[in-house]
């Protein structure tokens, strides 16, 4: 019985052996990796004011949307880490940097009189060189973009308009105030608007439940829509609303519960960040999902409190402005491998 069992043993130590040998030899490339690399990371100490919109410069630095209580700014970050403020003063909800190398701004109209939304075009030496004023707190714009003609898109809470230099409204979706969901060009919360080369408009709207991201003509007819305003929509990222999306996986159309923002991209394709669920989902041209990408093991490990208006970007990577418990920022960017 000895002799068996220490034959057994031998063969066993043998087999483990050569295991472990084979194991050592396959190439460090060949083993599991990461589906995603963190491309920026950003830290501020800062407590008293957040990212709440940020976007990748060319040259790889950030733009930024600093909003709060205290200094409130539109800053520059380098991927070293240096900060510039462009213009100060100012709980802006988008900035985008115009090819003059201006920054054109959407000012919410805080802190401090006379309360007054507006758009301003900006230097790089922070002197206003053109400005868009709207009535009230109750209009303050979400984002805005130059578009080729020259013209402004402007979001509006209920209301999408374009103007001309001159600043007539030369087109317009939207009421301006709350509809009935069942309305034709209801917006519920629009938060990114977009004009696509084939000249048809792509809408964000996170909803106040669920969000839907939607594309409509120049005469406003809905060509695609990916989400429905119905259901209940979390807002944090402690609570994914997994089953709920699970749930909603058969769903004609599906749901999507935060969107944050969209990119079209030049195979046709959209990708839609959905906050929510800490997804990146890519959508074919009839709104149908080809792809899910979640970021949620890119932030794991961190005590986030909020995520702000988390954009995609044309590498298949999402930029994620946070706070954390700690009242501190983070800027990160997450790149998906293919």
């Amino acid at each position: 019985m000895f002799k068996f069992v220490t034959a057994i043993s031998k063969r066993t130590i043998f087999f483990i052996v050569l295991v472990l040998f084979w194991a050592s030899s396959i190439p460090v490339n060949a083993q599991e990796t990461p589906s995603f690399s963190v491309e920026f990371d950003y830290k501020d100490e800062i407590t008293y004011n957040h990212p709440n919109y940020v976007e990748q410069l060319p040259d790889g630095s950030i733009l930024a949307c600093r909003v709060g209580f205290r200094e409130p700014a539109v800053v520059q970050i380098t991927p070293a880490g240096i900060e510039t403020v462009l213009f100060k003063g100012i709980q802006a909800s988008c900035a985008k940097l115009l090819p003059s190398g201006n920054v054109l701004i959407a000012d919410s109209g805080a802190p401090g009189k006379p309360f007054t939304p507006r758009v301003l075009e900006v230097t790089p030496n922070g002197s206003i060189v053109w400005e868009y004023s709207l009535q009230s707190l109750s209009s303050s714009p979400r984002y805005v973009e130059r578009l080729q003609n020259g013209n402004i898109l402007i979001t509006l809470p209920h209301k999408i308009i374009e103007i001309a230099k001159d600043k007539r409204v030369v087109w317009s979706y939207g009421w301006g105030r709350p509809v009935k969901p069942d309305t034709h060009g209801y917006l519920a919360d629009p938060v990114q608007v977009t004009r696509l080369e084939n000249g048809n408009t792509l809408i964000v709207d996170r909803g106040t439940t669920n969000g839907t991201v939607f594309e409509i003509t120049p005469k406003k007819d809905i060509v695609w829509q990916f989400g429905s305003f119905a259901g209940a929509c979390p807002y944090t990222a402690d609570n994914t609303g997994e089953q709920d999306a699970a749930n909603a996986a058969a769903e004609n159309p599906p749901r999507v519960f935060c969107p944050t923002g969209a990119l079209r991209l030049p195979d046709g394709n959209t990708l839609i960040a959905d906050r929510a669920n800490l997804l990146l989902v890519k959508i074919d041209s009839t709104g149908a999902i080809l792809k899910k990408m979640s970021w949620k093991e890119g932030i794991s490990g961190l005590s986030v409190m909020n995520q702000w208006m988390v954009r995609p970007q044309i590498d298949d990577s999402v930029i994620i402005p946070c706070t954390l418990t700690s009242s501190r920022s983070l800027i990160r960017i997450i790149k998906f491998n293919n």
